[in-house]
């Protein structure tokens, strides 16, 4: 990786977001996660590594206190990204009939025409949520009564399942 790189863990997440075609939220986490470096190292918690005679750049060994206080930031970081995609309720995809939101996980509501050999009956919203929750779930043939019965469907899952009350 280069000498912006934001870690392997954000990478990842951000290229599995990306390859869901969550592009925006992968952008938004890439972009956190540099804020949080720089900081880091505005702060002194990471300084620049020391350039050898011969070009060379020597890594520094990470510190314990350095590696608390990143894993704490990140925590905050995740949480806010998190509270925020939860404020901005469902967010439409432009270039397919979807739409995005999180509540606790990423839920998708697409809608799809009828075709039965693919499993849809009926032309309509379809709902997929977190493992264990909804997958390709008829929602409602309109799009508003289907936004409504889907956050009904969610606060119910997310109820029954005590995700709700952390």
């Amino acid at each position: 990786m280069n000498d912006r790189s934001v870690g392997v863990e954000i990478d990842a997440t951000a290229k599995w977001l990306e390859e869901r075609g969550i592009v925006g939220a992968a952008g938004l986490l890439r972009r956190v996660a540099r804020q949080r470096d720089d900081a880091l190292r505005q702060l002194g918690l990471h300084p620049a590594p020391p350039a050898h005679p011969g070009g060379r750049v020597e890594h520094p060994a990470p510190r314990d206190l350095d590696a608390a206080a990143e894993a704490a930031m990140l925590r905050t970081d995740v949480a806010r990204l998190q509270a925020l995609a939860e404020r901005a309720g469902w967010v439409p995809d432009p270039s397919v009939k979807r739409l995005l939101r999180w509540r606790d996980g990423w839920w998708e509501l697409s809608h799809r025409r009828k075709n039965p050999k693919d499993g849809y009956h009926d032309t309509g919203w379809y709902l997929w949520g977190p493992v264990g929750s909804y997958d390709g779930e008829w929602v409602d043939r309109h799009k508003a009564p289907a936004m409504a019965e889907a956050e009904r469907l969610i606060t119910a899952h997310r109820a029954a399942t005590g995700e709700g009350q952390r």
